[in-house]
């Protein structure tokens, strides 16, 4: 996704405060390459992804940056984007062992995001292509090793 593509923040429904604490968690889970040939997860779009194909997470991911932003004014008295590296990490691994099945949501969708972008699959020289039609080739296996699944029988029933 471009950044034409990328949506405003006048467009989330998240503040700007949240839309600066997103980018920073965005970058954390995939920062940008050093050599900046690889964008960091936050300029790939991923709001506008979360709202297209996850929009369940929206309301929790914006009591999350909320709870993100009252930690970091209780414990250290600034906002997220003022700590220092260490200090946004530390605060992410606290609220992650509080809710680690949010942050684990965030991360799969932010990579399935991520590796959908031009400039990504440019970067890892992968085709700018969707899979199908013309598709991958799959490598024929040994279908002999699926004898013990065919031996077992029918594990389910017949819908009507």
């Amino acid at each position: 996704m471009t950044e034409a593509h990328r949506p405003r923040i006048d467009t989330l429904p998240l503040d700007a405060m949240q839309c600066s604490i997103l980018d920073l968690v965005l970058d954390m889970i995939v920062p940008p390459g050093p050599d900046r040939r690889l964008p960091g997860a936050s300029q790939v779009g991923v709001p506008a992804h979360l709202m297209a194909w996850a929009p369940q997470l929206i309301p929790l991911l914006a009591a999350e940056l909320d709870r993100l932003a009252a930690e970091s004014r209780s414990r250290h008295g600034c906002d997220v984007p003022a700590l220092q590296a260490a200090q946004r990490q530390a605060l992410v691994d606290a609220i992650r062992l509080v809710e680690p099945g949010f942050m684990r949501q965030l991360a799969l969708e932010t990579v399935t995001c991520y590796y959908q972008d031009d400039r990504v699959l440019a970067a890892l020289d992968e085709p700018l292509r969707a899979p199908y039609p013309q598709g991958y080739q799959v490598l024929q296996g040994d279908l002999g090793l699926l004898a013990p699944v065919r031996r077992r029988g029918k594990m389910y029933r017949d819908t009507p």
